[in-house]
C-alpha cells in the first residue's frame, strides 16, 4: 500500500491525528470503527507513519539553539527578571541559571500542581505509548502553554534567556518526589530508530534541549546528576539547569545522560521545560 493511493480526507486525518499524538492502535481502532477491516486499517496506519517518518529524516538536522551566554556578562536580563549565570560547561553545552524564578513565583508553582498529581509516565520506544516504569517513581502534572498568567509569563521569560520560541516547548511538567523516589538515568531525546517513537516525532521534530528548575530547597539528596559529566546539581529554589543535546557533529550528545538521585530525606519539586525542533502539537509525556 502506497500513502499516495489513499483518499485525500484518509491522507489528511491520518496524517492530522498521528501530529496530535494518537498511537497505532487508538488509529486502527477508529478506522475499524469506520467500516474498514482489519488488514487496511493496520496497513494505513503503518504508511501514514512511514511517510511521517521519511518526511521528518529528510528535514534538515535538529540546529543547536542560539548560545544564552553570549557576552562576558554574569547575568541575562529579561523584560521580567535579571537571571544569574552560575556555571557554564561548554561541552556539551550546560548552564546552572540562579534566581530564575522567584521565591514566589515557586510557591504558586506548587500549590497549583498539588491537587492533580498523577503517577509519572515514559514514551514506550517500542509502542509509542505513555507507560509508567519503575525507573522513574515520581509523581507529576502539567500546564498547557500560557494557561495561565504564572504559567504564560514564566515561558515568555524561558524564550527570552535561552532564545527558543515559545511555541516549540512541550507543556510546562512539574514533578513531585518524596523520599526514595527518583529518576535513573536516561536520555530526554529520542531514538529515531525506534518504531514506538514516530509518533512523538511528528508532534514537533526531535527534542534539542532539556531546562530543569528548582521549586525547592531539599534536605538531602535530589540532585539532577549527570554520570558521564561526573557532575551533580543541588536542587536550590529558583535556580535552574539548562542543556542541550547536541554535538559538534550534529548528533545527538550521549553525555548528555542525566538522572534524579534518589530524595534522602524531606521532598522536591522540580518544573520541566523540553523544547522541540518545530512547534509542539502534541501531548505531555
Amino acid at each position: 500500500m502506497q500513502f499516495d493511493s489513499l483518499n485525500a480526507d484518509l491522507k489528511r486525518w491520518l496524517q492530522t491525528s498521528i501530529e496530535a499524538g494518537h498511537d497505532r492502535a487508538v488509529l486502527q481502532q477508529a478506522l475499524r470503527a469506520a467500516g474498514y477491516d482489519n488488514a487496511f486499517a493496520r496497513q494505513a496506519v503503518e504508511t501514514a507513519l512511514a511517510r511521517l517518518r521519511m518526511a521528518a529524516s529528510a528535514e534538515a538536522p535538529p540546529k543547536a539553539l542560539a548560545d544564552p551566554i553570549t557576552a562576558a556578562a554574569n547575568s541575562i536580563v529579561t523584560r521580567d527578571r535579571t537571571v544569574g549565570i552560575v556555571m557554564a560547561l561548554g561541552s556539551p553545552r550546560l548552564v546552572l541559571f540562579g534566581d530564575l524564578l522567584s521565591g514566589q513565583e515557586c510557591t504558586q508553582m506548587i500549590d497549583a500542581s498539588r491537587r492533580k498529581l498523577q503517577r509519572s509516565t515514559v514514551v514506550n520506544a517500542e509502542t509509542g505509548a505513555y507507560d509508567v516504569h519503575p525507573d522513574r517513581t515520581s509523581s507529576g502534572t502539567h500546564f498547557e502553554r500560557g494557561e495561565n498568567e504564572l504559567v504564560a509569563r514564566i515561558e515568555r521569560r524561558i524564550s527570552e534567556l535561552i532564545g527558543c520560541p515559545e511555541e516549540n516547548g512541550e507543556p510546562l511538567q512539574v514533578l513531585h518526589y518524596l523520599p526514595g523516589a527518583e529518576y535513573r538515568p536516561h536520555y530526554d531525546f529520542f531514538d529515531t530508530t525506534q518504531p514506538g517513537n514516530d509518533t512523538v516525532l511528528a508532534m514537533g521534530g526531535q527534542r534539542i534541549a532539556t531546562l530543569v528548575m528548582y521549586l525547592n530547597d531539599v534536605e538531602a539528596g535530589g540532585s539532577t546528576v549527570f554520570p558521564l559529566l561526573g557532575l551533580d546539581v543541588l536542587p536550590r529554589r529558583g535556580s535552574a539547569v539548562y542543556f542541550t543535546y547536541l554535538a559538534e557533529s550534529g548528533e545527538m550528545d550521549a553525555r548528555t545522560l542525566h538522572g534524579g538521585s534518589p530524595v534522602v530525606a524531606g521532598e522536591k519539586w522540580v518544573a520541566t521545560k523540553w523544547l522541540r525542533q518545530r512547534r509542539y502539537g502534541g501531548p505531555i509525556g
